[in-house]
């Protein structure tokens, strides 16, 4: 063999090497590089679990019953008693009033009142005596009377035997004097009687005013003696001093409205959440329903309750309502303090063995592909369903109450399909299916990654469930139900 033929043969075997590199090089590129427009799916199995909708809310920690204790009379602490923190007794001395100004009413309305029952008794006296009087005219009626009676008699006598001359007419004469005095005597004797029952009726009168007097002044000691003893303020109940508004030495004035000394919790160990629940969620929460609280400051520690009170009374700020439920919570250690702020989560719903999907998989809508042509009006996108020009898949509604109609992808020869089902609760991660053509262990897309991208999960790709802009939210088209910020309740 020449040496051209060897070179040549050489020149061959170098080329055939070169194409055979370059094609190995093209194939592995090719084979390990994903296709820029290609699109891969993140699916997730439907399986059966058990849900449990929740409504978690935040409120303040309050005492069940809080007494505030006041006073009724205006003046200067003299004594304090307790402090913050102290535990009282019902009927315990808390705090003292400087007595002085009460003590003075007390022994002047008293004063008065001795006054007014020594009146009351000159004035009975009085009626003793006027009545004394009246009997005494009453008697001397009577003799006038008498006397009256004897004098017209003997006039009657003497007129038949002057006609028979026995008398002399002197004597008639003065028989008829007598009967005259007599009936002057008696009127006379009426008169006083009737002098005398009207002073009797005066006496009685001023009797009846003094014994409304010696009342009078019975009354204001009364109320002398309530105002002193309201100068020591005792607590009502027994329980445990919250807050402590004076000071020795402090003036308080109660002539308008009762000034707040302390304020009293009947009980630290049994305490309530006053929550705010949205209206969107009210229609859920049912009293009964078992809630659990934590506080920031045991955060370790889950603090159990119930739904007293759902409060129809709305509160509404800037447009939006709220309702009050009354969760209580009983702590034996008394860890709860009044002001804490609990994050309250209310058990609605509870749905056991029931087919469920990923919250995500509500929120899915595939993006169409980047080297796709735009669809015609009416026709079929990349994946058999309309796609609009800038290059998104149309906008399905996502209802998020219980029982609402929503579109789910399943992954069939590779490409997502659209499958109608209805929903119902939710726990936040996943979804209760309750009808709909959708089985245990069909794989439902969650989400979706573009080869050219990077940065995302699943073989580097950028995860999209919403068919938006990578991480995107259902912004307000679910709501308050499956996927938003809180779960909906039971259907």
């Amino acid at each position: 063999m020449t040496l051209a033929s060897r070179g040549i043969r050489r020149a061959i075997v170098v080329a055939l090497a070169g194409v055979l590199i370059a094609g190995g090089a093209i194939a592995g590129a090719q084979h390990f590089t994903p296709k820029r427009n290609g699109i891969r799916y993140i699916t997730r199995p439907a399986a059966y679990s058990d849900i449990s909708a929740t409504v978690t809310e935040t409120g303040t920690v309050n005492p069940v019953d809080t007494v505030q204790v006041g006073t009724q009379v205006s003046g200067t602490i003299a004594t304090l008693n307790v402090d913050f923190n102290s535990k009282v007794t019902k009927g315990e001395v808390m705090a003292t009033l400087d007595p002085t100004e009460f003590q003075a009413a007390e022994q002047q309305s008293s004063a008065n009142l001795a006054a007014a029952r020594a009146s009351y008794a000159a004035a009975l006296s009085a009626v003793t005596q006027d009545q004394a009087s009246l009997r005494s005219a009453q008697a001397s009626v009577t003799k006038a009377q008498a006397q009256l009676a004897l004098a017209e008699l003997t006039v009657r006598r003497d007129a038949s035997l002057l006609q028979q001359g026995f008398i002399a007419q002197s004597q008639m004469d003065a028989d008829q004097t007598t009967v005259k005095t007599a009936t002057d005597d008696t009127q006379v004797a009426e008169a006083a009687v009737a002098v005398a029952q009207a002073q009797v009726r005066t006496a009685q009168a001023q009797a009846a005013a003094a014994q409304q007097q010696v009342a009078s002044q019975a009354a204001g000691l009364r109320q002398a003696q309530y105002n002193l003893a309201r100068t020591v303020i005792t607590s009502p109940v027994n329980g445990i001093v919250m807050a402590r508004n004076v000071s020795v030495g402090q003036t308080v004035a109660a002539s308008f409205q009762t000034p707040t000394l302390f304020t009293l919790a009947t009980n630290l160990t049994d305490m309530q959440v006053d929550t705010s629940v949205d209206e969107a969620d009210v229609g859920n929460v049912r009293a009964g329903e078992a809630a659990q609280i934590s506080v920031t400051a045991f955060p370790n520690v889950v603090f159990s309750g119930t739904v007293q009170q759902v409060r129809v009374n709305p509160t509404v700020v800037q447009n939006v309502v709220t309702y009050d439920a009354v969760v209580i919570v009983h702590d034996s250690s008394g860890r709860l303090f009044p002001g804490m702020t609990g994050q309250v989560t209310i058990d609605v719903a509870t749905r056991q063995h029931v087919l469920a999907v990923p919250t995500a998989a509500l929120l899915f809508r595939p993006l169409a592909q980047r080297s796709a042509p735009s669809a015609p009006p009416g026709g079929g996108g990349v994946f058999g369903f309309a796609t609009p020009s800038n290059g998104t898949a149309p906008a399905a509604p996502v209802a998020g109450a219980p029982g609402s109609r929503v579109t789910l992808w399943i992954l069939r020869s590779g490409q997502p399909s659209p499958v109608s089902v209805l929903i119902g609760i939710s726990d936040n991660q996943n979804v209760e299916i309750t009808g709909g053509d959708l089985h245990a262990g069909d794989p439902v897309v969650v989400a979706q990654v573009r080869g050219s991208e990077r940065g995302g999960s699943s073989g580097g790709g950028s995860s999209t469930p919403a068919g938006g802009a990578p991480g995107g939210s259902p912004g307000g088209a679910l709501g308050g139900g499956p996927g938003g910020g809180r779960a909906s309740g039971g259907p």
